[in-house]
């Protein structure tokens, strides 16, 4: 496949959604069905070719297209502009093997849903928006696909529409990365004042060449990035979006969660790492935001009982591990992460979409239990993606996640890595609780009905990968993987490097923990008779509630004024005003209008004489 053809992997999935959005309402839901899983699975199979042609060359191969010019101004040269280096292949390729995945579940998910087609039109539109955002060669076009981006969440996220918390969900999420993507905006326009481009390679060649601008001006373009990808990657505090967005159907739960959005932060982070490594007071900032989310959203996760929460309070702790590696300048594993989760996590939300549908709706993990018996397959997957979740050993999750405990403990020391290592042990145990959904007495009135091969079959796929997936991260204990060396991005140094067998020591003493809390916590879990979830933690320690009373009600108020007193009075009032003034001089002039031809007459002649005194009065003046 030719290098320049890398436009073909949005362009696949534009057309499916074209096709569908113009044509769809004259197929059958099985022809819409085929356009948009198809379109996504031709995407798949050429960057798949891709990729092989960039294994075959060398280490360094980046493919490259410039689709047209897109602004100059002065020095200044913006592109539309798309690249497929190594960084985004492995983007590439979770968001399109686990996006087809997703497209093939929600053919039978779906069925009989009314807005059958509006919803394949949505999620291929936001395959196509993600694969912009990652292809894209400058900041300006990640930007557009950025955005294109958190448009489809807010329609997906919303797309039951006539409920009111699912409109509601996407409003929020739609306004919350709003206050991030204003932070993003200012960051690209410092980048272009300071740096004279926003390409990614020239911006490195200029990174490169020595510190010809000044550091403090570099770490504000750096955190004005970063606040960005906090709003995209739903990191403390413009988290909040991200637990409501569970309103949306099951398949979009699991491509914003999995392979698409919330990755979006973690990704332009990794692209920015040449700035990043020339503001070093900005990376302990992210490795704090990361661990304090890591923590904060893992204790959440363990206070909720819907099933679906407790999955987006995990993915808001992984992310924040992610960004954890970042800020410790290792960005292979932050990647490797990414990636490994991304399998995980799709798995576990696609087999808990597959046991809400058996059990018609039902959510919430104190009425479900012995599942495994009722729904042996799904349990299976299921059981598959939590132990990876977990971190068990050896699976991706642990290989995954040791690599960045370890980073902690080596760029921050042992009380980093001890909060750090906190955040695991609660993974685990928010694990257990999920588990307790599948072990146990049954808790559910009936029967649940099991669903069918396309529902099963992506799960299948996906656990055979979250066991397996850890493999390009091995050997455990070196920076130098498989994956480290494919990606090419070296690792940050520690001040001081840690010994050999530390390192061996942690893991395992990581290893019997993680399993001793997890075994424990099932015990617990499975029970007929469960502890009471905390009210605090149920809550995500009232983060919402604080935000309604900083934010939401006092801007709500300003609303309220602004809507009675500036439009309704002044701006209402000036206008009706004038409108007023007008019928007044119409009425008063309306009396000249008599309809007797002597008044007009004298009119005539009147004004004539007026005329001609005054310029009389004017000629002699002059």
């Amino acid at each position: 496949m030719p290098p320049e053809s890398i436009w073909i992997l949005p362009a696949l999935p534009a057309l499916g959604a074209l096709a569908n959005g113009l044509l769809g309402a004259a197929w059958r839901d099985r022809t819409v069905a085929a356009v948009a899983v198809g379109a996504v699975g031709l995407a798949l199979a050429a960057a798949l070719a891709l990729m092989a042609e960039m294994l075959t060359g060398a280490d360094d191969r980046i493919f490259s297209v410039t689709l047209w010019r897109w602004l100059t101004d002065g020095t200044l040269r913006i592109e539309a502009g798309l690249v497929l280096d190594r960084l985004a292949m492995v983007m590439v390729m979770v968001v399109l093997f686990v996006g087809f995945l997703i497209h093939l579940y929600s053919v039978d998910y779906m069925r009989g849903d009314a807005g059958y087609r509006r919803f394949f039109v949505c999620l291929n539109l936001f395959v196509f928006f993600m694969l912009v955002l990652v292809l894209g060669d400058n900041l300006v076009v990640t930007f557009v696909g950025w955005e294109g981006v958190g448009l489809c969440s807010y329609l997906l996220i919303g797309f039951w529409y006539e409920k009111t918390p699912a409109s509601d969900a996407g409003r929020k999420a739609f306004i919350v990365n709003r206050i991030g993507d204003f932070g993003f905006l200012l960051g690209i326009l410092l980048a272009a004042v300071t740096f004279g481009t926003v390409h990614y390679g020239e911006l490195a060649r200029l990174l490169a060449a020595g510190p010809t601008v000044p550091g403090d001006v570099v770490a504000a373009v750096a955190l004005l990035l970063f606040m960005g990808a906090m709003g995209k990657s739903a990191q403390f505090p413009l988290h909040v979006w991200l637990p409501d967005a569970m309103e949306g159907p099951m398949p979009v739960s699991a491509l914003i969660h999995a392979a698409t959005m919330v990755n979006a932060g973690v990704y332009l982070m990794c692209r920015m790492a040449p700035l990043l490594e020339r503001a070093p007071a900005v990376l302990p900032v992210i490795a704090a935001v990361g661990l304090l989310t890591a923590l904060y959203a893992a204790l959440s996760a363990l206070g909720q009982r819907d099933i679906k929460r407790v999955l987006a309070y995990s993915t808001v702790s992984q992310i924040g591990y992610m960004f954890v590696a970042l800020g410790c300048g290792l960005w292979a594993a932050g990647m490797f992460h990414l990636l490994t989760h991304g399998i995980f996590k799709g798995l576990l939300f696609l087999a808990a979409g597959a046991v809400i549908h058996a059990l018609d709706g039902e959510q919430d993990l104190s009425r479900m239990g012995g599942l495994v018996k009722d729904l042996p397959a799904v349990s299976v997957t299921f059981i598959a993606g939590l132990l990876a979740l977990a971190g068990i050993f050896p699976l991706s999750g642990f290989v995954s996640k040791d690599a960045i405990l370890w980073g902690g403990f080596e760029h921050y020391g042992v009380f980093f890595w001890l909060a750090a290592f906190g955040g695991a042990l609660a993974t685990a145990l928010y694990s257990a609780k999920l588990l307790s959904a599948f072990l146990g007495p049954r808790r559910a009135d009936g029967r649940p009905h099991r669903p069918g091969p396309v529902i099963v079959a992506p799960l299948t796929v996906l656990a055979v990968f979250a066991l397996l997936a850890g493999i390009p991260g091995l050997p455990l204990f070196t920076r130098d993987t498989f994956f480290a060396r494919f990606l090419g991005m070296p690792a940050a140094a520690p001040a001081t490097a840690a010994s050999h067998s530390l390192e061996v020591a942690l893991t395992v003493l990581q290893s019997m923990a993680v399993l001793a809390v997890l075994a424990g916590a099932i015990r617990i879990f499975a029970r007929a008779r469960r502890p009471a979830d905390p009210a605090v933690l149920a809550s995500g320690f009232g983060i919402d509630r604080l935000n309604d009373w900083l934010f939401v009600r006092p801007l709500k108020a300003v609303a309220r004024f602004f809507a009675a007193v500036v439009d309704a009075r002044v701006i209402d009032g000036a206008v009706n005003g004038l409108g007023g003034l007008s019928m007044a001089l119409g009425r008063l002039t309306a009396g000249l209008q008599t309809g007797q031809l002597r008044h007009y007459a004298v009119s005539l002649i009147a004004g004539a004489f007026a005329l001609i005194a005054l310029t009389v009065f004017f000629a002699g003046g002059l």
